[in-house]
C-alpha cells in the first residue's frame, strides 16, 4: 500500500506519491518573476533551500483559467543530473492524502476513494527547467 496526496489543477482531479513531497507552501511565499521565464513563474524557500515554482498547467498542457480558493504551493523532490532538487508547482487544492493499493490502479489512474485522479509524477517537472541560480541573475 502507498500513500498518495490528491490535488486539484484547473478542475482537474490528480494523485502524486506522497514520498516526493519536501512541502506545501501559502502562494505568499514566492517570489513572482516578471516576466516568467520559461516554465518558472517564480522562486520559492522551503527549509533554506530556494527552488524554481513552475508553471504546471502549461508544462502539462492544461488550459489556463483561475486560481481556486485555497491554492498553495507544492514543494518536491526530483532527481536531476546534479542529484536530487527541489521544485514546486501551484495547485488550486490539497484535497487530502489517500492509502492506494496496487490493484486500485490502472492505466496510470487511481480508481478508488471517490472520482478518478490521474497519477502525476513529478519528474515531468524537471525537463527543461532554468537552475536558480540563473533566475536570480
Amino acid at each position: 500500500m502507498s500513500e498518495y496526496i490528491t490535488l486539484r489543477v484547473a478542475r482537474q482531479d490528480f494523485a502524486m506519491e506522497s514520498s516526493c513531497v519536501r512541502g506545501l507552501l501559502p502562494m505568499d511565499d514566492m517570489i513572482a518573476l516578471d516576466p516568467p521565464q520559461g516554465w518558472v513563474l517564480g522562486i520559492a524557500s522551503v527549509r533554506g533551500t530556494d527552488f524554481p515554482v513552475i508553471d504546471l498547467r502549461g508544462k502539462l498542457g492544461i488550459a489556463a483559467g483561475t486560481r481556486g480558493r485555497q491554492p498553495c504551493i507544492v514543494a518536491v523532490e526530483v532527481s536531476s543530473p546534479l542529484g536530487p532538487q527541489i521544485i514546486g508547482f501551484i495547485a488550486d487544492r490539497i484535497s487530502g492524502i489517500i492509502a492506494v493499493r496496487k490493484h486500485e490502479i490502472r492505466d496510470g489512474v487511481i480508481r478508488s476513494h471517490g472520482r478518478p485522479r490521474r497519477i502525476f509524477d513529478p519528474e515531468v517537472l524537471a525537463g527543461e527547467m532554468i537552475p536558480v541560480a540563473n533566475v536570480r541573475e
